[in-house]
C-alpha cells in the first residue's frame, strides 16, 4: 500500500456520525431552485469496467501469485482514489465523500448532509479546504450530493455501471474514520463484496465513524457505492448502491429531498453463518444480542425457521427481516448431532 491503512474494528450498530452530525449551529436555508441544465454533467458519468484479470475474479486466490497481482493494483491505485477522496464538515458534523466529476460534484450520504442547500466545508488530500453547498438526497437509500465551489478541474474518480458490482467482487473502502487528519491520508481497507441488493450493498471492509459518506471502489478504480452504516460484526458494513444516484441523477442535481427513511427499529436476531445443504452454520454469535440470550451457540446448524426449511444464510436473512422487533423466531437446530428447539425474541437495531 502506498498511503493507505487498514482498519479492524468492530462496533455497535448504528448509523455512522449519528451522534456527530447536528445541525442547529448551520440553519438550513430553502431548497435551492432548479439547476439550470446547461450543465456540464446532466448523467451520471459511468465508466464500464475493463476486462479484470484472472486473480481478481476467483473466487479464492490460488496462491502467492495471485495476492501479488492484487496487491500490486491496489498499490497503483491508492494515490488517485485518495485524491478523490474528500472530508465534509457541515455545520457540527463531520463525514467524507468522493468527487465524481472534474468540475467539483461530490457524492456522499443523506445522514451526513441532511437536507439540500447546506454550507459544506470540502477537505481535499493536498490539504487544500474549499466550500461548497449540498443538493439533492435519496433520505430512503441514505443518498446524497453536493457540489464544490468553482469550476476546478478537481481530481475525480468515474461511477461503475450497476451492472458491474456483483458478489465476490474485490473491492477497496475509503474514507476518514474519526474525522480528517489533515497529516493522514484517507484510511484505506481491502475487502470483497458479499451481499448486492437493491437498497444496498454488503462488504467485509470494515467501517467506523467518520466513514459515512466515504466511496468504495472496485478494483477498475470506479466508485461503487457510498459508505452508509455498519453493524458489531465486520461482515455488517453496508454501503449505498450505485444505482440510487445512476438512477436519480437529475433529482440529485436539481435538489430534491426524496424518499422516505426507515421508521424506527429492524429486527436483530445477532449472528454471522454461512450456508449450508441443510440451512445454515453459525459462524458467530454477537454478545447480549437476542440469539446469544436465547442459547444460540457458535457451530450450531439451523435446519428450521418457524417450523419451515430454507435455503442458506441469506433466506435466514430475508425471513428475520420479514418480522418485527419483539417478534418470537422458533429455530430448530442440530447441536453435535442432537436436536435443539430455541425461541429468540428479536430485538430491534438499525439496518440489515
Amino acid at each position: 500500500m502506498q498511503r493507505g491503512r487498514f482498519s479492524a474494528l468492530a462496533v455497535a450498530v448504528m448509523i455512522l456520525l449519528e451522534s456527530t452530525v447536528l445541525i442547529a449551529a448551520d440553519p438550513i436555508s430553502p431548497p435551492p431552485p432548479p439547476l439550470p441544465r446547461a450543465l456540464p454533467v446532466l448523467r451520471a458519468p459511468i465508466a464500464t469496467r475493463p476486462m479484470q484479470p484472472a486473480a481478481f475474479t476467483r473466487r479464492v486466490p490460488r496462491g502467492l501469485a495471485d495476492l501479488l497481482v492484487i496487491q500490486k493494483r491496489v498499490g497503483d491505485l491508492i494515490g488517485d482514489l485518495s485524491k478523490a477522496t474528500v472530508g465534509l464538515r457541515i455545520g457540527n458534523g463531520a463525514g467524507s465523500g468522493v468527487i465524481v466529476s472534474a468540475d467539483g460534484y461530490v457524492l456522499s450520504a443523506a445522514h451526513v448532509t441532511v437536507a439540500p442547500n447546506r454550507r459544506v466545508t470540502v477537505l481535499l488530500a493536498d490539504g487544500r479546504a474549499l466550500r461548497g453547498r449540498t443538493l439533492g438526497l435519496n433520505r430512503g437509500l441514505d443518498a446524497s450530493m453536493l457540489k464544490i465551489d468553482g469550476k476546478g478541474p478537481f481530481p475525480f474518480r468515474p461511477l461503475a455501471r450497476p451492472k458491474d458490482v456483483r458478489t465476490g467482487d474485490w473491492c477497496l473502502a475509503l474514507g476518514h474514520p474519526g474525522g480528517f487528519q489533515r497529516d493522514r491520508p484517507p484510511v484505506v481497507r481491502l475487502g470483497r463484496v458479499i451481499r448486492t441488493e437493491s437498497g444496498f450493498v454488503q462488504t467485509d471492509c470494515t467501517l467506523v465513524g467518520g466513514d459515512s459518506g466515504g466511496p468504495l471502489f472496485d478494483l477498475s478504480g470506479n466508485v461503487i457505492g457510498i459508505h452508509s452504516r455498519i453493524g458489531a460484526p465486520t461482515s455488517w458494513n453496508f454501503h449505498v448502491p450505485i444505482r440510487a444516484y445512476t438512477e436519480s441523477w437529475a433529482r440529485f442535481l436539481d435538489g430534491m429531498a426524496f424518499g422516505r427513511p426507515s421508521r424506527g427499529r429492524q429486527p436483530v436476531l445477532g449472528i454471522n453463518g454461512v450456508d449450508h445443504a441443510r440451512g445454515c452454520t453459525v459462524t458467530a454469535v454477537n454478545p447480549n444480542m437476542p440469539a446469544a440470550k436465547a442459547g444460540v451457540k457458535s457451530g450450531d446448524l439451523i435446519v428450521r425457521v418457524d417450523g419451515k426449511g430454507f435455503e442458506g444464510f441469506d433466506s435466514l436473512f430475508d425471513h428475520v427481516q420479514s418480522k418485527k422487533p419483539g417478534d418470537k423466531l422458533k429455530l430448530s437446530i442440530q447441536r453435535n448431532g442432537k436436536p435443539v428447539e430455541i425461541t429468540v425474541t428479536l430485538a430491534g437495531g438499525r439496518g440489515p
